[in-house]
């Protein structure tokens, strides 16, 4: 009886010990213009362990090229430029945001459409990947699900 109660203790313990250390949130990307091969993705990406976290790649099957882009001001006018990594921070996190760092999705493969969802995946520098799913928004529309903020996504680490 005594290991029956040892061992089911130690069940109730798995499920806090497999909490992912990525979690995304809000994940969505601004419909595009038509004739446009490039969208701009927002996110915010939290990191619940105690380490520094960095993502080094991006992978769609909607985009030739996925990249994070960092908006820099520089002698007055604002410069985008291709991140290398993304270091999400210990017990933190990084939001990437409508007129600030976002994600580009550059060489989009077909048309988007407002409502869908696409699969997008975040590689970290020590082989773990993090699926995530954005919404497509049309921000030129009135429509109340546009608005919603209980469209909030969350998504946990999936290990390769």
């Amino acid at each position: 009886m005594k290991r029956f109660i040892m061992l089911f203790g130690l069940l109730l313990l798995m499920p806090i010990q497999a909490v992912a250390e990525i979690m995304v949130e809000e994940a969505w990307v601004r419909l595009p213009p038509p004739i446009a091969d490039t969208a701009a993705g927002y996110m915010t990406i939290r990191n619940h362990s105690a380490k520094d976290i960095e993502i080094t790649g991006i992978k769609t099957a909607i985009a030739e090229h996925p990249e994070f882009h960092s908006m820099d001001m520089d002698d007055g006018m604002m410069h985008m430029k291709k991140m290398e990594k993304v270091v999400v921070p210990a017990h933190g996190g990084i939001s990437f945001g409508p007129g600030g760092n976002h994600l580009m999705l550059i060489g989009l493969t077909r048309a988007l459409e407002a409502g869908e969802h696409l699969m997008i995946t975040l590689q970290t520098s020590d082989g773990k990947s993090t699926m995530v799913h954005a919404e497509v928004r049309d921000m030129r529309s009135a429509s109340p699900s546009n608005k919603s903020s209980d469209e909030s996504h969350v998504h946990h680490d999936m290990h390769h």
